[in-house]
């Protein structure tokens, strides 16, 4: 049976395990997301943390971040071996008990290569709202005056665009960018 319980000082190992096992079986695993190191867990800031175990191993986590009236869903990874047995819809509804009294809706942003993700978000509730992009461009002057407004940075020459208007706004201003990734936008009110 599986126990829901929050993080606690100790599990940052098992975190990263079951984080870096749990998305390796995902195709888009190494270019839209890093591998997690030990040394990175530190760097993570999330408003609250839930693990699943089962039989005292921990198999599966959810990572929650609050803005704006809204629960980001940034994480839900649960091991392969511990999949369509209701794991991650306990870790789901953990999240919701968490955030309910905090926030109006839960957003997750899901890749679009991950078909059972976005099975099990519709199945549990949520409705796709816009499509979202990651993106690279080395031409940061002809993003600069939307960075921080409509887009945002997340490394060295990588943009995060949030819906598919800003994408159309970006393929107007002709720069030079290629997209690394796509992502389905979900939310769920509460």
């Amino acid at each position: 049976m599986v126990r829901i319980r929050s993080f606690m000082k100790g599990d940052e190992e098992a975190y990263v395990r079951v984080h870096n096992e749990g998305y390796s079986t995902e195709a888009w695993y190494g270019s839209l997301e890093k591998v997690l190191k030990f040394e990175d867990f530190s760097e993570l800031s999330y408003d609250s943390t839930f693990l699943a175990e089962v039989n005292g191993i921990i198999v599966g986590l959810i990572d929650i971040k609050i803005r704006d009236k809204i629960g980001d869903i940034e994480n839900l990874v649960v091991l392969p071996e511990f999949r369509g047995k209701g794991t991650g819809k306990a870790l789901l509804e953990k999240a919701i008990e968490f955030l309910k009294d905090k926030v109006e809706k839960i957003r997750v942003e899901t890749p679009i290569q991950s078909k059972n993700a976005i099975k099990f978000y519709f199945k549990n509730g949520f409705e796709h709202i816009t499509n979202a992009c990651l993106i690279e461009s080395q031409n940061k002057s002809k993003l600069k005056p939307y960075l921080g407004h409509n887009f945002y940075f997340v490394g060295d020459s990588k943009y995060w665009v949030p819906d598919n208007k800003q994408m159309e706004l970006l393929k107007k201003l002709k720069a030079d960018f290629s997209i690394i990734g796509e992502f389905k936008v979900m939310i769920k009110y509460i």
